[in-house]
């Protein structure tokens, strides 16, 4: 039997999908910018079917690459992806280098070219794609036509699938040592930036990311209990994280000094949204004559310091947010009470004569 959908694009115009389902035989689909159109495009198709006349793979080898892409995002595909900007610029990508194949003509043979050539194209900076990087436009690659073969059954399998993996190379694992924290946090109180001091304590005491923390509200904070909730991470899992009571006193301070009007933490001067310390960090860093030191390595300072104060990785997983959604809402408000422990002991440690 046809089913005809109503379905609405990004740009706001409309179309129409017809999908012919038949037992026994593979499902059929297509899109048209009028019902009409699809009505009769699909009683033709059920009618050829039923006669034994259709072309099943010659319907398949028409869709071409491009025209899978454009589906796929008009389908919704991405509005729940956590990354979509990243995916849409990968499959822009693929789009200009596989948009005129039909589907059928996309082989592991080529994709094996398309990867080497991938790795061998320096990005728009000069820069030599790394194997993760790699990796990650063929994920996206590869959800696309996993969709093409179990969604919309344009093709009979993934020919993505055929491709190992290319091996990673390990993450960064730089710590800051208790001298170059000292001297970072020396550094980042003469810092024009109001908030950098804050924001290095915050991140050194809890392991949050920089992106978390930069979206902090004041509705966030909970002085009493001297927690901060953390309502959206990159992983989209809630959770809470325990404030020392340096950071806390920071905090104060800057709730003081606050614009009632801009709910931010740490808000922009000129601007409603989240402030830019890209520059003051760098600045803080070559005052402090260290080299090699990203935001990011500060929540890898954290885990270690706390694993050296005798944190298990649970608690660690619990204190960064890698944990499953269910076991988080069920334990949040427990486990911040167990890894606050760690958070005072490690501010005890590095905050030592950082008078509040």
């Amino acid at each position: 039997m046809a089913s005809i959908f109503k379905r609405k694009n990004e740009d706001g115009t409309t179309v129409w999908r017809a999908v012919v389902r038949i037992k026994g035989y593979p499902t059929v689909c297509n899109h048209f910018e009028r019902k009409q159109e699809a009505d009769d495009w699909a009683k033709d198709v059920e009618r050829k079917i039923k006669l034994g006349e259709f072309k099943f793979d010659q319907h398949n080898q028409i869709r071409t690459f491009a025209e899978l892409t454009d589906r796929y995002i008009q389908d919704g595909a991405l509005e729940h992806h956590r990354s979509a900007d990243d995916t849409n610029r990968h499959l822009a990508y693929w789009k200009t280098r596989l948009g005129a194949y039909a589907l059928v003509h996309i082989t592991p043979e080529l994709l094996g070219k398309e990867r080497q050539f991938l790795i061998d194209t320096p990005t728009p900076k000069g820069r030599k794609r790394t194997s993760s990087t790699t990796n990650r436009y063929f994920a996206s690659l590869s959800s696309l036509l996993t969709y093409a073969a179990q969604h919309l059954r344009w093709i009979s399998e993934n020919p993505a699938l055929r491709l190992i993996k290319l091996k990673e190379n390990p993450g960064r694992d730089r710590v800051l040592t208790e001298d170059e924290i000292a001297r970072l946090l020396s550094a980042s109180r003469t810092s024009k930036s109001p908030y950098l001091y804050c924001i290095i304590i915050l991140s050194l005491t809890t392991g949050a990311r920089q992106g978390e923390i930069l979206n902090l509200e004041w509705k966030h904070i909970d002085f009493e209990n001297k927690i901060a909730y953390i309502k959206q991470s990159k992983n989209g899992r809630p959770r809470s994280i325990a404030l020392s009571d340096p950071v806390v006193a920071e905090l104060r301070r800057l709730y003081d000094l606050r614009n009632p009007q801009k709910p931010l933490v740490f808000a922009s001067k000129t601007a409603f949204g989240r402030i830019d310390i890209k520059k003051a960090w760098q600045q803080a860093l070559k005052r402090a004559c260290i080299t090699n030191c990203r935001a990011h390595d500060m929540r890898h300072t954290f885990c270690t310091y706390a694993a050296a104060k005798g944190a298990s990785n649970l608690q660690l997983q619990t204190a960064t947010g890698h944990r499953t959604l269910s076991m988080l809402l069920q334990y949040t408000h427990m486990d911040v009470e167990v890894t606050k422990q760690f958070s005072n002991q490690i501010s005890n440690q590095i905050l030592k004569g950082e008078s509040p």
